[in-house]
């Protein structure tokens, strides 16, 4: 199933399915459509997760019980909507940060690598940073930038992995039944914060530079995440293109690294690392201009889009 958290006319935020085009509020829907256990799932994609994998499993039903023809009848602006007529917002805010794998494509490696000029080092172990909460904006908002903090905006779309079930010392063997859903990340970055300051967290984290969305598509839909392919698009020319059978380190690999020691919760987010053709790596070197519409696109799940804005402008 496809999940989005919608609003409509500035209204509220809810608990969607998108089918057919629709987005299905998910408790109204279920009610509307005489689905009592499905109605009584919680309203909102974090508290979903939470309830765990018999909650996930109602959900699943109702939304396979979903067709063009129920969307064609009674209910349009009560309890469903077109997909154009939504707002998509983020579609969770995990309860700490998100979590970023680096140097995940050794073509992105290489090509940074290639700059310099200096033959590519594969890091010997799993690279993790994180983006702060406050990073976080959904599909169709502006990512503003304060030219007093960076003038080198880059783009990087990424798959992200949402945690399902929690735990602690995860065997990579068992790491795939821990994910509830994959959806689509941009880790906007700052790359004179991020490289001249040596270290990533503020070049990562400013307001706005972790756009996602917008929709987190569970594993029924995407059984195999290595079958998928990145794109980018900046003002509707290409940038990346590249398939995420690609990746370095696995997501079961940098899930069971990630809990050992320490417990992972559900709804953690895990960006999974970008695939070669950010402006960074172009001779020469590409920023986003205020005005720059970014389309990052992943197959089986979606388009999220976003605008850069410079403040003030």
């Amino acid at each position: 199933m496809k999940l989005a958290t919608y609003s409509v006319f500035g209204g509220e935020s809810a608990l969607g399915l998108v089918v057919a085009g629709a987005v299905v509020n998910l408790s109204l829907g279920a009610s509307a459509l005489g689905n009592a256990k499905a109605a009584s799932l919680p309203g909102d994609m974090l508290s979903l997760i939470e309830a765990g994998p018999q909650m996930w499993e109602i959900a699943e039903a109702f939304d396979a019980s979903l067709n063009g023809e129920v969307l064609n009848g009674e209910g349009r602006g009560q309890w469903w909507w077109s997909a154009d007529e939504v707002n998509f917002e983020i579609p969770l805010t995990p309860r700490k940060n998100v979590w970023v794998i680096g140097a995940n494509y050794y073509q992105h490696l290489a090509n940074g690598y290639a700059r310099i000029p200096r033959p590519a080092v594969v890091p010997p172990h799993v690279e993790y940073f994180t983006k702060a909460l406050t990073s976080l904006i959904g599909h169709d908002r502006d990512i503003v930038y304060d030219k007093r903090a960076t003038v080198t905006v880059d783009y990087e779309c990424e798959l992200a992995v949402v945690i399902g079930k929690g735990g602690r010392d995860i065997p990579a063997s068992e790491a795939p039944s821990h994910v509830f859903g994959y959806t689509i990340a941009n880790d906007v970055s700052a790359r004179e914060l991020q490289l001249g300051h040596g270290q990533y967290f503020r070049g990562k984290s400013l307001d706005g530079f972790c756009p996602l969305g917008p929709v987190v598509v569970t594993p029924r839909h995407i059984p195999n995440p290595y079958a998928l392919t990145i794109r980018q698009r900046v003002n509707g020319q290409p940038r990346q293109d590249w398939p995420t059978a690609d990746m370095l380190y696995k997501i079961d690999e940098f899930i069971s690294v990630l809990s050992q020691g320490m417990t992972i919760e559900p709804g953690d987010t895990i960006v999974t690392g970008t695939v070669p053709g950010c402006g960074f790596e172009q001779i020469p070197q590409v920023w986003l201009q205020h005005g720059d519409v970014l389309e990052a696109e992943i197959s089986g799940i979606g388009v999220l889009r976003n605008t850069i804005k410079m403040a003030g402008v």
